[in-house]
């Protein structure tokens, strides 16, 4: 995680803006909105984990397969503590939900970093090398998509919006925050 916009501000404003802002956790009402809920992993339960809801179920990113999945709220809520939904930026929210969607076509993958790769995308590489190590042809390749859960509800948001939730740093507790309502 980049730190660097927390060096100006004190310990406990940077370990606040972290945890997740935890009302009466209600249920999402709108397309769009972001739920969250505690990372089933232990001892990083405060890191969190992000998706969005679309209307009758929750698309996320998980580390199993099928990596983009479309989960009941009732099955997103059981696995860990719910944190509740958040709303309030943005429009195209059916935009969001479906070009995340669509990321299921190219064969996503899970990675535990910050980095992500939106696949479909057209990708040049060498094809053919000549006798002297240069390229003599070039050929196109899909590119295959890569996220974690909250490089991807930010990832749906970019792709509706056209603007990200967060800066240069991102874990599902910013992601999540930086929905200024609850529900």
């Amino acid at each position: 995680m980049n730190m660097k916009p927390c060096i100006a501000k004190p310990l406990a404003v940077c370990v606040l803006s972290m945890l997740p802002i935890v009302s009466m956790a209600g249920n999402p009402s709108s397309v769009g909105d972001i739920v969250g809920r505690d990372l089933n992993i232990l001892g990083l339960g405060w890191a969190g984990h992000v998706g969005m809801w679309n209307g009758s179920n929750v698309v996320e990113v998980l580390s199993k397969s099928p990596v983009i999945q479309q989960n009941s709220l009732s099955n997103f809520k059981s696995q860990s503590k719910y944190w509740g939904a958040r709303y309030g930026k943005g429009s195209n929210f059916y935009g969001m939900v479906s070009s995340g969607w669509n990321q299921r076509l190219y064969s996503p993958s899970y990675t535990i970093t910050a980095s992500w790769k939106e696949g479909g995308l057209q990708e040049r590489y060498c094809a053919k090398y000549n006798w002297w190590g240069t390229c003599a042809s070039y050929a196109y390749r899909t590119t295959t998509a890569q996220f974690r859960c909250d490089t991807f509800t930010n990832y749906m948001y970019w792709k509706g919006a056209g603007s990200s939730l967060v800066g240069n740093s991102i874990l599902p507790t910013i992601v999540y925050n930086s929905m200024p309502k609850s529900r």
